[in-house]
């Protein structure tokens, strides 16, 4: 059994990947808000996303930039404004086990591809990718696998993890009355990227 040693020794002290996505996620999101609805908190439609949201359309037509773009903006700004406290909470958390340059990478493989998967289960002109919770639910999913394997059973790495997912699936349930098939893709992405990882 692998010890817990070997996943902290990258750990640094300032979880920068995590801010730097946090930062990100808060300054395009509140910035796309104001061009469009003319205040920083402002609501926006999904469809006046279309220049930064993804569909695999845009993908075949090789705008990439767009898997970045895509998860760092938000019809709704309240909604945004709790993604990036369980951004910064489970963030920081699984950065200390698995580094700034993996956690950057879970985010962007991860949550790209499972913002891609949860644009199949909506309409169009309305399956249009976007926002930052499939990529947390990737991020909560790497926790969740790294507490069930042993690694990490600490308060510091359980609880954001399951606050995560259960504040996901909750707005989820309330909205829709299940979990959306992305944040659900998310967690088991997640678990399995770290069971990779780890071995």
């Amino acid at each position: 059994k692998s010890q817990p040693v070997a996943a902290l020794s990258v750990w640094s002290p300032v979880p920068w990947g995590t801010l730097l996505l946090s930062t990100a996620t808060l300054a395009l999101s509140a910035y796309v808000a104001f061009e469009i609805s003319g205040t920083w908190m402002g609501k926006v439609r999904i469809v006046e996303l279309e220049n930064y949201g993804v569909r695999f359309e845009h993908i075949q037509n090789l705008e990439l930039w767009r898997l970045v773009s895509s998860q760092l903006v938000h019809v709704k700004q309240l909604h945004m404004v709790v993604d990036v406290f369980c951004l910064l909470w489970v963030g920081a958390a699984i950065e200390k086990h698995v580094g700034a340059i993996r956690l950057l990478l879970v985010w962007l493989i991860g949550g790209s591809l499972v913002t891609l998967f949860s644009t199949l289960f909506v309409p169009p002109p309305w399956n249009l990718g976007t926002g930052a919770s499939q990529a947390i639910m990737v991020i909560a999913g790497t926790g969740l696998w790294l507490a069930i394997e042993g690694v990490d059973r600490s308060k510091s790495l359980v609880l954001p993890v399951l606050f995560s997912i259960g504040l996901a699936f909750a707005i989820d349930i309330v909205h829709v009355y299940h979990p959306k098939p992305g944040h659900v893709a998310g967690v088991l992405f997640g678990m399995v990227a770290a069971m990779l990882y780890r071995r």
